[in-house]
């Protein structure tokens, strides 16, 4: 069942996504050759308005064809897609006059138009992102990061740091700096720059009734297992926001943290630091979702939802940003070739800008496979079953 519950969280993100370029373009007059959710072969499907609507039997991808966009988003239309008869174009149902192809056409539309529509599938998983923060913010509330009262003696508590402080930011000598509102936002950073904390003070920025406080510290060093920590007690224990503007304020902080982890999952793999377990695809993705709900069971039905939640809030915000990377096939390649034409105020040759784009889907494909091969690997292994312990 949690693997179920998975697929269909997967699957909804998938939809969400795809909605938001349908939405778009459909406001922007385009035809919408077929919406469909699932790859593979078709399950369900039937014309509604003279657009196909699709459910198919692989529970992961989905896509929203346009008419005058190519497979590889381009834009060129080619009659190849549809049946030819006379001054109709017949695709597979959907059916439209030559006449309408310079209105209804993707291609034809302006660069603005397209932009906004290749820009609605990402907006649609921010947009639910944030969504998500909210439910889990009016729920669970937010941690801050607030030192508590400690009776160990260390650099850090010797400074000047005290009880009920708020810790907002931290720098490490190296350069290497982060604002902070959350718990979360704090653990992460310090786990990521363990190396950072050998190369001189600390400097901490706390919130002190009101006002902004700085501090500097040697780092402190755990001697039960040799890792740096801050050297300082954090309470424990979740603030409820007390108004719309908080609940907006701690929701916002929510949607940071998850977009900070891709931006520094990002950067750590251009650094070489990302290891072949670290890689998670959608079959590890899968498995560790179905993993985090069975374990969440055992707490109630509402514990779960939450859990779901915040993994699909993660994995939105992952998605979102993702799909913004300029890489040909993605949106964000197509959005780059979009803005180009917007700065040049001229379009690239549609058949270079259609080379590129084969390319890089044929490039996706195979790094697609090898991200499975390595899913499944790490399954079998027991790598995805260590991040649930």
């Amino acid at each position: 069942m949690s693997i179920v519950l998975a697929l269909l969280a997967l699957s909804f993100l998938v939809f969400f996504h795809e909605l938001g370029h349908f939405l778009a373009a459909k406001f922007f007059k385009v035809g919408v050759l077929e919406f469909s959710i699932g790859m593979g072969p078709r399950i369900l499907s039937g014309v509604f308005r003279n657009t196909r609507y699709s459910l198919k039997l692989l529970p992961l991808g989905g896509s929203c064809a346009m008419l005058g966009e190519d497979a590889a988003g381009s834009g060129d239309f080619s009659t190849a897609k549809g049946e030819e008869e006379e001054d109709v174009l017949d695709f597979d149902g959907v059916v439209f006059s030559k006449e309408d192809l310079e209105k209804y056409s993707f291609e034809k539309k302006p660069a603005w138009q397209r932009f906004i529509i290749c820009f609605g599938g990402v907006w649609h998983n921010f947009l639910l992102a944030f969504l998500f923060a909210i439910i889990l913010t009016v729920n669970i509330g937010t941690e801050f990061p607030i030192i508590g009262a400690s009776t160990v003696k260390t650099p850090a508590m010797e400074s000047g740091l005290q009880d009920g402080d708020r810790i907002v930011a931290i720098a490490f000598a190296d350069g290497s700096k982060r604002s902070l509102a959350t718990l979360q936002e704090l653990s992460i950073f310090l786990e990521l720059h363990q190396e950072d904390f050998q190369k001189g003070d600390i400097k901490l920025t706390v919130l002190r009734e009101g006002k902004k406080e700085s501090f500097s510290f040697s780092p402190y060093r755990d001697p039960e297992n040799g890792r740096y920590r801050l050297g300082v007690q954090l309470k424990n224990g979740r603030v409820s926001a007390k108004n719309l503007f908080q609940v907006l304020e701690y929701s916002y902080y929510e949607f940071r943290f998850n977009a900070r982890i891709v931006f520094d999952s990002l950067a750590m793999i251009l650094r070489g630091k990302v290891s072949r377990q670290d890689v998670m695809g959608p079959v590890g993705t899968v498995a560790v979702i179905g993993g985090a709900v069975q374990q969440s069971s055992s707490g109630g039905l509402r514990l779960t939802i939450l859990v779901l939640m915040n993994l699909s809030l993660m994995l939105s915000v992952n998605l979102g940003i993702m799909n913004l990377l300029p890489i040909p096939a993605l949106d964000g390649g197509r959005l780059l070739f979009i803005l180009l034409e917007m700065l040049l105020r001229k379009r690239l040759n549609p058949k270079w800008e259609e080379r590129i784009n084969t390319v890089g889907i044929a490039i996706l494909l195979l790094l697609m496979v090898a991200i499975v091969f390595n899913d499944v690997f790490n399954l079998f292994t027991g790598v995805y079953s260590k991040l649930l312990n």
